[in-house]
């Protein structure tokens, strides 16, 4: 790979790595009860992960920034599967962003076979933008159910919205 490319690569993940791991310190020990582990996203970072380490352990013959590429990915990757989302006393945490309760105007959830998915609509806090609004998802383990709809109807009961699917 070229040093350039081996470069923006560096930055690119060095950066991730950097922000996950803010996030982390900043924000775990505020979440109650936790998302399930695996959502699509996980999993292809984990898949990134697992192909940086068989490449590092398969490379002969690379430069130094090849090394150095392929170390910073598995930190990047390690970091941002650290980070879990899910709900808390002072709000929610999503891609390990915080969200207090003031900026949710409404949420909704689905019970499906094995999860219960969360929505969350979230106001914006950009001053140019008031009326736009960004949606999350958080997908909960159906053994929590019970626990995780009560302390939603606690922390946002008069929040709850039926929200309309979208017509593919």
């Amino acid at each position: 790979m070229s040093d350039i490319v081996n470069i923006i690569l560096i930055v690119v993940f060095g950066t991730l790595a950097v922000v996950m791991f803010t996030r982390y310190f900043k924000n775990h020990r505020r979440i109650m009860i936790e998302d399930q582990q695996w959502s699509y996203i996980r999993i292809m970072f984990l898949v990134v992960g697992v192909l940086s380490i068989i490449s590092l352990l398969s490379m002969k013959g690379g430069s130094i920034l090849d090394y150095i590429r392929i170390v910073i990915m598995i930190i990047s990757v390690s970091a941002y599967m650290i980070v879990r989302d899910g709900v808390g006393e002072d709000g929610m945490l999503s891609g390990g962003k915080f969200y207090p309760w003031d900026q949710v105007m409404a949420y909704d959830y689905r019970v499906e076979k094995n999860i219960v998915a969360v929505y969350f609509m979230i106001e914006s806090t950009d001053e140019k933008k008031k009326d736009e609004y960004t949606t999350k998802e958080l997908d909960f383990s159906i053994s929590d159910k019970d626990v995780l709809l009560k302390f939603l109807e606690l922390n946002l009961g008069r929040k709850y919205t039926r929200m309309k699917k979208k017509s593919k």
